[in-house]
């Protein structure tokens, strides 16, 4: 595959973690030391620095403005030197949001689904609402039954209804039909927040933890997508949960480039971040 045609996009809600993962790969990549690395610095990566900064001084990084639209490509290579632009764009995850909400994509957005060749959605998985129905509900006292036909509260999508609309509204911009399983663009889904997951979840495929959480879109995603073209990993960009005020002291000592991990689709745990780009190219 050609470097034009490797160009990867990155889609993230709020609070999905796809600035620290964007911040710690960077990191990576930069440091030339890993599987993959950057041909040339970019001019300008000010969408990494303050993420970059907080890290070294062992903080969390705030969420990037609502209205932020910025792009970072950066033309990286990998030991055998095949050449890829990896796009990362800055944005405010409520614009995924507003997508789904709104059924609308800007200007900017289809730029950017439309020359994009794969896709790596995050997801979080330890904020994920349980659906309640008859069976984990139970039979509800008259009081409880009362209060609920009382209030009426706003109608709001399932994450997965929410998460099976996103894509298929990205598919349609990209003008990609769904008769057949699709082998363009290619799909990585990612469970960011890993470590946030019981420990009974850690011990699973990432495939087996979505589709015990999003069984729904599991099961769109495994008859829309061909199994080649799709794969579902686990991420934890830092390793542990960072505070926006106090540094964390081992964090800052032993550095970022130390810290974060992905779990493969076999189950393998992997601490070179920039393996998840593999898994669009290999």
């Amino acid at each position: 595959m050609d470097a034009e045609n490797n160009t990867i996009l990155i889609i993230g809600g709020p609070n999905a973690g796809k600035t620290h993962f964007g911040g710690q790969l960077y990191g990576r990549l930069n440091a030339r030391t890993e599987r993959y690395r950057i041909i040339s610095p970019p001019d300008d990566f000010t969408i990494f620095q303050e993420v970059l900064d907080n890290l070294n001084d062992g903080k969390s990084s705030g969420h990037t403005h609502v209205t932020s639209n910025q792009t970072l490509a950066l033309e990286i290579e990998d030991n055998a030197g095949v050449k890829s632009v990896f796009s990362f764009p800055d944005y405010g995850g409520e614009q995924i949001k507003a997508i789904v909400n709104d059924r609308r994509v800007n200007k900017i957005w289809k730029e950017q689904i439309d020359k994009s060749s794969s896709w790596m959605l995050f997801i979080r998985l330890d904020e994920v609402k349980a659906i309640e129905d008859v069976v984990n509900r139970g039979l509800p006292d008259q009081d409880v039954l009362k209060n609920r036909t009382e209030k009426s509260e706003p109608m709001s999508l399932s994450d997965t209804a929410f998460y099976t609309e996103l894509l298929q509204i990205l598919l349609f911009v990209k003008k990609v039909g769904i008769r057949q399983r699709i082998t363009d663009p290619k799909l990585t889904l990612v469970l960011s927040c890993w470590d946030l997951l019981s420990d009974e979840d850690q011990k699973k495929l990432p495939k087996d933890v979505l589709q015990d959480k999003l069984p729904g879109l599991f099961s769109f995603i495994h008859g829309t997508w061909t199994e080649d073209a799709c794969k579902i990993i686990g991420l934890s960009s830092t390793e542990k949960s960072l505070s926006n005020n106090d540094s964390d002291l081992e964090f800052v000592k032993k550095g970022p480039e130390n810290f974060g991990y992905m779990i493969t689709a076999t189950g393998e745990k992997e601490t070179d971040l920039t393996f998840t780009i593999s898994t669009f190219i290999d």
